[in-house]
């Protein structure tokens, strides 16, 4: 049975949940190789496994495909809470929004797309903010 995505969906455009995948292993990996953004890396666990797969399911469902994260945790407000306990400013939030532009980038999906994304990451990015 063919999944019943939207065409013109972010989930759509990138190419579906390999490419979500993708995304989000990139994502982890500019992290880890770029010298500016360790601190944001110091965040995470340091085996990023788990993150690397929550991040794409997460995607996945927020972008208009399948629901594979669960529709429980997809709410904005679990996902504030989820972040509560982590000093995200300005900096942090800029730091992860670097991570996705570059992932974006090496990954070479077009300024249309690009900007399409970029979009929602800064929506998503300044709504899990914890600190002014």
């Amino acid at each position: 049975m063919a999944e019943d995505i939207p065409e013109r969906s972010l989930y759509a455009r990138i190419g579906g949940q390999t490419a979500v995948f993708k995304l989000a292993d990139q994502f982890y990996k500019v992290m880890q190789r770029e010298a500016e953004l360790l601190d944001l890396l110091a965040m995470h666990p340091h085996k990023l496994t788990r993150s690397r797969k929550k991040l794409a399911q997460y995607l996945c469902q927020w972008f208009g495909g399948p629901s594979l994260f669960g529709e429980n945790y997809m709410s904005a407000q679990w996902m504030r809470q989820r972040h509560q306990h982590l000093q995200i400013g300005f900096e942090e939030r800029d730091q992860w929004l670097r991570c996705m532009h570059l992932a974006m980038q090496d990954l070479g999906y077009d300024d249309a797309l690009r900007h399409s994304l970029g979009q929602k990451f800064f929506q998503l990015a300044g709504f899990v903010r914890t600190t002014v």
